[in-house]
């Protein structure tokens, strides 16, 4: 009688965790490969758009940056000049070659001071297209100063009507006062220029004179109204 022996059967064996997924992180590659070779052309593509991009964005901050330094440089040339007409000059160059840097907007404001036949239009074109929101609302307030200095009230109350930013506020409130058709709207005025942020001493002491000026008449005022009653 002969003994048969079954066949042994190998036994699976024990895959474990990191194995499992070092064969899928290897799948993951092997798949990635296939793609790049199927579509190497537009890979190539793709990576030289990006390289161009980048290199387009560094060439154009070099060169904005380049400009900021010509427009600095030509704005402190003519800050530095003594002379009216070489100045001015100087100052219409920075606007024309440089009107998208905020130095062209303060050349434009140095051009409204001194030339007062063309303040109005250097102001309003600033005003219209600022480089930047704060010399915007500094030409508002020259604006509005320049009505006043024209007599022109009404002008004054129209530009000062847009409210300013914060540390603006102040000589808003100053100018506002000044085309007040009355006390107590000055008063109410004065006291929030009074409240405001204030980087102006002098503009300071004046708002608070003249609060004091017109506290001391409107009570000189109450105490003759009441003496006129009491006598009556």
């Amino acid at each position: 009688m002969n003994d048969k022996t079954p066949s042994q059967q190998p036994e699976p064996a024990d895959i474990s965790r990191e194995e499992m997924d070092e064969l899928r992180r290897e799948m993951q590659s092997a798949r990635l490969a296939a793609w790049v070779q199927a579509h190497q052309k537009q890979v190539v593509a793709g990576l030289a758009a990006v390289i161009l991009l980048i290199a387009a964005a560094s060439y154009w901050r070099e060169h904005e940056a380049a400009r900021r330094a010509s427009a600095a440089t030509l704005y402190h040339q003519a800050l530095a000049e003594r002379q009216g007409e070489a100045r001015k000059a100087l100052l219409e160059r920075v606007v024309k070659d440089y009107g998208d840097t905020a130095y062209a907007g303060l050349s434009q404001l140095l051009l409204a001071a001194a030339d007062e036949a063309k303040a109005e239009a250097h102001l309003k074109a600033l005003m219209a297209d600022a480089p930047d929101r704060e010399i915007g609302w500094q030409a508002r307030l020259d604006l509005a100063a320049l009505y006043l200095r024209k007599g022109n009230k009404q002008a004054a109350r129209e530009t000062l009507k847009t409210p300013v930013g914060r540390d603006y506020e102040q000589l808003r409130q100053y100018l506002l006062a000044q085309v007040s058709a009355d006390d107590a709207s000055r008063v109410a005025h004065l006291q929030k220029a009074a409240r405001a942020t204030s980087h102006d001493a002098a503009l300071k002491k004046a708002i608070e004179d003249w609060l004091a000026k017109l506290d001391a008449s409107s009570s000189k005022t109450s105490s003759g109204k009441g003496a006129g009653q009491g006598a009556s």
